[in-house]
């Protein structure tokens, strides 16, 4: 599954990540483990298609070179 944790420092937003992990317990420990201290985190399960990719520049580019090489 894929989950994206959001870590906090008082009310603001510091960062997002997205991960996989096999199940909820498996997600909390990575969560915990990326929360630095004097942080929280929330973190819920997403559907990873939806969250466009943000390394990604030009995905269409991308898909034409993916076609090509093909």
């Amino acid at each position: 599954m894929s989950y994206i944790v959001k870590i906090w420092s008082n009310d603001t937003l510091k960062k997002e990540l997205v991960f996989e992990a096999d199940n909820d317990i498996q997600a909390i420990q990575m969560a915990s483990a990326a929360t630095p201290d004097n942080c929280r985190s929330t973190y819920e399960i997403i559907n990873k298609e939806d969250i466009p990719c943000q390394w990604e520049k030009e995905p269409m580019d991308q898909k034409k070179v993916d076609q090509v090489e093909v």
